[in-house]
């Protein structure tokens, strides 16, 4: 297959030029009068590096959380809702009943983004953050992670906590002896706290910024670790709600080798892609939460507390370069290679000859045209017209 673009991004910059794939690779990059017949063309539309997001907990009516009946439909039904909005790898953000299904599907040719492993954010974790309730923590329980191994069948990849639990130092140990990333999660832990539980392991910090102590002239917090240790890889939700832009920007500056240290996440939840409304959203163990999606996409519950999100990675890129005017080069380093990098996914991240032919196909208001995992397209915005879930508007509309 050929694909034609005026504009293809490339670790060695945009160009115009012709894609040829073949068994699912990049298996050369030729130049735009090359003599060959393309299968597509897309002129002006730029092509770029399919996005991996590694925190999403749902999207377009499916979930990964709480009870289902028919956890491979679902899982299905979840990574086309990813592909629909460029995403061609995930680390879906589960909860343990989701983790067989997904191990099964992801050894399959997917009709959606491809998992490259799976994501826990918990259930090991403390502060619920601003206008939020505490509720209390589970006690960790080491043969329960141990469950999350076995029943992950090896793709276990990520496991957010809060370090300041009693056994935290013990379970972070025993996850990395196991080749299992740690990462700093909803914790009430000052900046020396912090700084301790990276020495232990931790090195991802879960959606920098949110549900974690802030940055104050006196007290750095646990913010303030993530940003001056150079050790630690942070995700970091860029829609412009859950973070400033404004911040956002100071964080850039302030971390060190900045663009190749933080990941784009979307933290999306099923509601992504929903009409604005009230829903109710599982919160695991059989409890529900009544949140609401508004004009900006705001996702909160009735006390204002931020519960996830619904604006998915393209709109972030779409906000770090049209409003704060960053590089798209520097943004889709964030947003594919360095989650590629840090989750070992080598193949994966950029458009070069010899990697995988995963692909997005955008304007220049970043409106998604096709996606292309492993050279398959599993979205074209022309023919796959009805992606979200109407069962759940059926189910959980308020």
């Amino acid at each position: 297959m050929y694909i034609h673009s005026n504009r293809i991004y490339t670790p060695a910059g945009c160009i115009e030029g012709i894609l040829h794939i073949q068994n699912g690779k990049i298996k050369e990059i030729l130049s735009k009068n090359a003599n060959v017949t393309c299968d597509l063309d897309v002129q002006d539309k730029m092509i770029l590096p399919g996005i991996i997001d590694t925190h999403n907990h749902g999207t377009m009516g499916y979930g990964l959380m709480g009870e289902c009946q028919d956890t491979e439909k679902t899982v299905r039904g979840y990574l086309k809702g990813l592909a629909s909005q460029g995403v061609t790898s995930c680390l879906p953000t589960a909860e343990l009943p989701y983790f067989k299904a997904i191990a099964k599907i992801a050894k399959e040719e997917v009709d959606g983004a491809q998992p490259i492993g799976i994501h826990s954010e918990g259930p090991y974790l403390n502060r619920v953050g601003e206008k939020g309730i505490d509720t209390g923590h589970p006690d960790i329980d080491l043969a329960y992670i141990q469950k999350m191994i076995d029943e992950s069948e090896g793709m276990l990849k990520l496991v957010a906590l809060a370090p300041e639990l009693p056994l935290a130092k013990e379970a972070i140990e025993y996850l990395t002896s196991r080749h299992v990333r740690c990462a700093f999660a909803h914790s009430n832990c000052n900046y020396e706290e912090a700084m301790r539980s990276f020495s232990w392991g931790i090195t991802v910090t879960t959606h920098t910024a949110n549900v974690m102590s802030g940055i104050h002239h006196r007290r750095m917090g646990g913010l303030g670790a993530c940003m001056l240790s150079d050790e630690v890889f942070n995700e970091l939700i860029c829609d412009g709600l859950h973070v400033s832009n404004e911040m956002i920007r100071l964080m850039l500056r302030m971390k060190n080798d900045a663009y190749h240290k933080f990941m784009m996440v979307s933290d999306n939840v099923p509601m992504s892609g929903a009409p604005i409304g009230s829903y109710r959203m599982a919160m695991g163990n059989g409890d529900e939460l009544i949140v609401t999606i508004d004009e900006k996409g705001y996702c909160l519950s009735d006390t204002g507390r931020l519960c996830g999100s619904t604006l998915p990675v393209l709109s972030s890129v779409k906000n770090l370069v049209q409003n704060i005017g960053l590089p798209l080069e520097k943004v889709l380093l964030m947003c594919s290679k360095n989650p590629a990098m840090v989750y070992g996914a080598n193949d994966k991240g950029s458009i070069e000859e010899g990697k995988d032919a995963d692909l997005i196909v955008v304007d220049d208001q970043f409106r998604l045209f096709y996606t292309y995992s492993q050279g398959r397209c599993v979205y074209d915005s022309q023919s796959d017209k009805n992606i979200f879930n109407t069962d759940f508007l059926k189910e959980h509309a308020v």
